[in-house]
């Protein structure tokens, strides 16, 4: 079962902290949960390389079709057989690439990966995950 901790930092260390997860295409949260694993456990998961796994696998999706993460060839592969040798849930896992992977997207930084928006321009999702598409951005 995950626990849940409530940490209070000051303005300073946050701001570094930031910084640091941005550069390294997270949220705070999930790279303080990067850096405690690293510390505690003996076979972390590596969410970077995940999360490039992913973003690759995204741009070679069809132009204008939509997906979710789980249509992707590695998403369940990752989140089972690694998430298993880190001793970790794999729906946890699931749960922090989405973000990670969302973020990034919102960021523009998956190439022409955007989120699928419905004709009213309300955001798509699929059983609550989040949909994806990629756009041409070259007129191909």
């Amino acid at each position: 079962m995950a626990q849940r901790i409530n940490l209070s930092i000051d303005d300073e260390l946050f701001k570094s902290l930031q910084k640091d997860a941005t550069t390294n295409g997270c949220t705070v949260n999930v790279y303080l949960i990067t850096i405690l694993e690293k510390l505690y456990k003996q076979n972390p998961f590596d969410y970077q390389a995940a999360l490039s796994t992913l973003e690759t696998e995204a741009k070679n999706q069809a132009i204008g079709v939509d997906f979710t993460l789980v249509d992707l060839p590695s998403f369940h592969d990752i989140s089972v057989a690694q998430a298993e040798n880190a001793n970790i849930r794999p729906s946890i896992v699931r749960a922090r690439l989405g973000k990670m992977f969302n973020v990034r997207v919102r960021e523009g930084k998956v190439g022409d990966v955007i989120r699928s928006t419905d004709s009213k321009g309300t955001l798509k999702f699929s059983s609550r995950s989040a949909v994806y598409r990629r756009e041409s951005m070259n007129n191909e």
